[in-house]
């Protein structure tokens, strides 16, 4: 009697999982970049990067600080298009706020 074949192993189905992964993670990184963009005025947004400068960028697009966290700073405003002129007035990098603060500890003593 023939000894059957040895098992190979399926070496694209973890390149499947891999490249899906890959992509779920894309579109959520999409999702929180877009939907600063979308909604009404007054929602709160994660300004990420370097404080100085983020804090500048929410004085300047007309916004107002909620809550300081590590890495990124909170921010809202009633205007209509805050976070393109967050962008216009400089800041790194724009977030959707409630997504966002999650991703971000607050800072000690606060």
């Amino acid at each position: 009697m023939a000894e059957p074949a040895p098992a190979r192993r399926n070496r694209t189905g973890s390149g499947n999982q891999a490249a899906l992964l890959l992509l779920v993670l894309l579109v959520w990184a999409l999702i929180l970049l877009a939907l600063p963009f979308v909604g009404p005025a007054g929602r709160q947004v994660a300004v990420v990067g370097d404080a100085a400068r983020s804090l500048n960028a929410i004085r300047t697009a007309g916004g107002e600080v909620v809550e300081m966290r590590e890495g990124a700073i909170l921010a809202r405003s009633d205007r209509p298009g805050f976070a393109l002129a967050l962008y216009r007035a400089g800041a790194p990098l724009v977030l959707e706020g409630r997504i966002g603060a999650s991703c971000f500890t607050t800072k000690p003593g606060r």
